[in-house]
């Protein structure tokens, strides 16, 4: 029950549960926006547009091998602590994306020494 004004709160928990008197209730209050500012048109050119990067953020699929390191490789990465496996993917992945990244502006070295031949 709310203490200010009688009313009993509804969570969306509580929606299922309402009876059409109490639905109809809540459909005539209304809402009270006398505490939200006015948008006006000079300030909705002021707005931004904000997109959360994490809304983009694409999780690639783990896939379960077996793969055989040097042991001393595997010990640096263990030394480190919990998450070696992660850390490792990490540097795996670094080279990958180096590998593949585009090199604009940059001579081809390999193509480079395949004329010098």
């Amino acid at each position: 029950m709310d203490v200010l004004n009688g009313k009993k709160d509804y969570t969306m928990a509580d929606r299922d549960e309402l009876s059409d008197k109490e639905v109809e209730e809540l459909k005539s209050r209304g809402i009270d926006f006398s505490d939200i500012p006015e948008l006006t048109p000079d300030y909705l050119e002021t707005l931004q547009r904000v997109v959360p990067r994490d809304y983009y953020k694409v999780v690639p699929v783990k896939k379960a091998i077996s793969i055989k390191l040097d042991a001393d490789v595997l010990e640096y990465f263990k030394a480190k602590g919990k998450g070696y496996q992660t850390r490792i993917n990490k540097v795996l992945r670094q080279e990958m994306l180096r590998e593949t990244a585009p090199s604009y502006g940059k001579e081809n070295l390999s193509s480079k020494r395949e004329e010098d031949s």
